[in-house]
């Protein structure tokens, strides 16, 4: 007989337990239904927020799988999934542009990637699943501000600029909100100077939420490159997404 590794066990426990309850859990309400002492399901719960398969209710304090859970094993069987669309469309664009192709969505102040399609060019960059960027600092990060309500964009640029990072450049929230009306007017963004050096990225919002949460696609690469084949990309994104996805529009919990 195989011997049992527990953690991982736990770990598929704790994410089929979710599967059942449909809902936010806390700390003592799984450990309470898996038999875990409370300590052990703590810092496994932690682990698990610490790598982007969980969030943070409302509350700070229960837990919610995160759109990483969602897309994991969505190749294996697509037809099952309402997000199969989705990977065929981020393939599709990979195959066009050779080009690295990014899913996001927002956790907290960050953007998490969910599904990355590698770039066939000598220009790859180097990010996974689960790679985290600022909302506030990265092309992602800013298509999916340009979602959210004025007074929770304003308390994000606030605790930026009172925090440890504003040493690394303050954000202006005037000039912040003119790039995000710009991104809601045009459907897209654009940054030539992105968190990565000599690196660029097309995003554009998909019309698709996961768990009330909205979902982001780019293509990144070399800057210049970016800038000089912007419209083809930006038309060779809506028509994927055209094909792919308005058909299927809907929210999935």
């Amino acid at each position: 007989m195989a011997r049992v590794v527990k953690s991982a066990i736990r770990v598929l426990e704790v994410l089929e337990l979710f599967d059942r309850l449909q809902r936010e859990a806390s700390v003592g309400e799984i450990a309470r239904e898996l038999g875990y002492p409370v300590s052990s399901t703590s810092m496994l719960l932690g682990n698990l927020l610490e790598r982007g398969y969980l969030r943070h209710g409302p509350d700070q304090r229960s837990y919610f799988p995160t759109p990483r859970v969602t897309v994991l094993g969505a190749w294996i069987e697509p037809l099952l999934t309402p997000h199969a669309e989705v990977m065929r469309m981020m393939a599709e664009l990979g195959e066009a542009t050779g080009e690295t192709i990014i899913l996001a969505a927002p956790t907290r102040d960050q953007a998490q990637y969910l599904h990355v399609v590698p770039a066939t060019t000598t220009m790859r960059m180097h990010v996974g699943p689960g790679t985290m960027r600022p909302l506030l600092a990265s092309g992602l990060g800013r298509v999916l501000l340009s979602t959210m309500a004025e007074d929770k964009v304003r308390h994000l640029v606030m605790r930026h600029n009172n925090g440890p990072l504003a040493d690394e450049g303050r954000v202006s929230l005037a000039a912040l909100q003119r790039e995000l009306s710009s991104i809601r007017a045009r459907g897209y963004s654009v940054v030539l100077r992105g968190v990565t050096p000599g690196a660029g990225l097309i995003g554009m919002l998909l019309p698709l939420e996961v768990s009330g949460l909205p979902l982001a696609v780019g293509i990144g690469g070399w800057a210049r490159e970016m800038k000089s084949r912007q419209q083809d990309y930006v038309s060779l994104m809506r028509g994927a997404i055209d094909r792919h996805l308005r058909p299927h529009v809907r929210s999935v919990a």
